[in-house]
């Protein structure tokens, strides 16, 4: 299994963000694909109990990444039985590459009439209070 996980997000209507986020296997405990976008939950330290004192949750980070069939605006992908659903991805990536350093979640193509290739378009880092 790989240590860390690699995501190329690709916008090029927006240069700046892209490039490669490393995400280390050790730290995900979730995966969840909904709508366009593949929520990772990380696992909080011992003892992470809420951001203020009104929460009620373990606080945890959660990354989001959009995932779209172009490359230049947010397109979503048609996936209509999850053989192709993009977590299944990073799932792929997390068994790969045994005794390796890093694994890229590349994704497919989507499950439409014309299969359209898939990219990450864009990633987020969270605070959520009631992980």
């Amino acid at each position: 299994m790989a240590k860390f996980i690699k995501f190329n997000i690709v916008d090029s209507s927006t240069p700046a963000s892209q490039k490669v986020h490393l995400l280390d296997v050790d730290n995900i405990s979730d995966i969840s694909y909904a709508g366009q976008t593949v929520s990772i939950v990380l696992r909080s330290p011992s003892g992470a109990f809420g951001v203020d004192s009104a929460s009620a949750g373990i606080s945890g980070r959660i990354v989001s990444l959009e995932v779209s069939t172009s490359k230049s605006s947010s397109v979503a992908p048609q996936i209509t039985n999850g053989s192709a659903a993009p977590d299944q991805a990073i799932i792929k990536a997390m068994t790969a590459n045994p005794g390796g350093v890093a694994a890229t979640a590349q994704l497919g193509k989507d499950e439409s009439g014309t299969p359209l290739q898939m990219y990450w378009h864009s990633w987020n880092v969270a605070t959520n209070d009631q992980v």
